[in-house]
């Protein structure tokens, strides 16, 4: 690894340890005294994060035909796009300008800096104002981006495609080298996953139309700019994307399910009352 590919992953790491040790101390676990508040509280996120990604990565087993049919489609669909890549990249280098490169350039470098700052706001937002839904949001938006790169890390290694950049067309790969040649690792693009899975949790959560077109509008943005930086194939930011909306909604509908399951309603009987109750249990 670099030191850019690990400074970057220090910089994540020491994120997501703030926000752990932030919510430790902010928790209140029911059944827990003080000494034990925190241990639970590390605890519950540590198995919510394993149980969710055990969930994301072993759903292809649970899809029904009609997902099955999607995949194969979209599969195909990527195919039949890297057929297309090398005139689309011929063509959008081409029509490079300054205001492209400027954009580029500014998505490159604060695209990483935009997410820490968006996932640390929302907390502590929701810190300040007591919003537990804003809280919510930045563990959500800091689970999906972790596993949507650690996926879309995992098939970089298992592709090895070559990067636009690398002069060897779009049909050359390098699959399962260690170490990578240095033009390698193009497919997916990890730029549009983290665009895209930041994106599509705050427009799961909070289902704002104009909201939600501005997140997938940075998104896009951000995932054509590697294509104007020939960093990427035009089928790289397409399969992230996908990557980062699929991871997204996935956690968010997700932990929504969880909560709706741990209340539950029931009418019960209370000759007290010479009627009906309502209890509600709390798991």
């Amino acid at each position: 690894m670099n030191q850019a590919s690990w400074s970057k992953s220090k910089r994540c790491m020491v994120i997501a340890l703030a926000l752990m040790s932030v919510s430790i101390f902010h928790a209140t676990p029911v059944g827990a005294d003080s000494n034990e508040k925190g241990i639970e509280c590390l605890d519950c996120l540590i198995i919510r994060f394993y149980e969710d990604t055990r969930h994301v990565l072993t759903s292809p087993f649970r899809w029904s035909q009609q997902g099955l049919i999607t995949f194969a489609f979209m599969s195909a669909g990527t195919f039949g796009l890297m057929h297309a890549d090398t005139d689309l990249q011929d063509w959008v280098q081409d029509h490079r300008n300054s205001t492209t490169d400027g954009i580029s350039k500014w998505t490159d470098r604060y695209t990483r800096r935009t997410t820490n700052l968006t996932i640390g706001g929302f907390y502590l937002g929701g810190m300040v104002f007591r919003d537990k839904k804003a809280k919510e949001t930045a563990l959500l938006c800091l689970e999906s981006v972790a596993l949507a790169q650690g996926i879309t890390k995992g098939m970089k290694y298992l592709v090895g495609r070559t990067r636009p950049s690398g002069d060897e067309g779009a049909f050359h790969f390098d699959p399962l080298e260690f170490p990578p040649p240095s033009s390698s690792l193009s497919f997916p693009s990890g730029h549009a996953t983290t665009a895209f899975a930041l994106s599509s949790v705050i427009a799961e959560q909070y289902g704002n139309f104009l909201l939600t077109t501005a997140l997938y509008g940075w998104a896009a943005a951000v995932a054509l700019a590697r294509v104007n930086n020939d960093a990427h194939f035009f089928s790289d930011v397409v399969w992230g994307g996908v990557i980062g909306i699929s991871v997204g909604r996935t956690i968010v509908r997700l932990n929504r399910k969880k909560a709706s399951e741990n209340v539950r309603i029931r009418l019960v009987n209370r000759p007290d009352l010479l009627g009906m109750g309502v209890a509600i249990s709390i798991r």
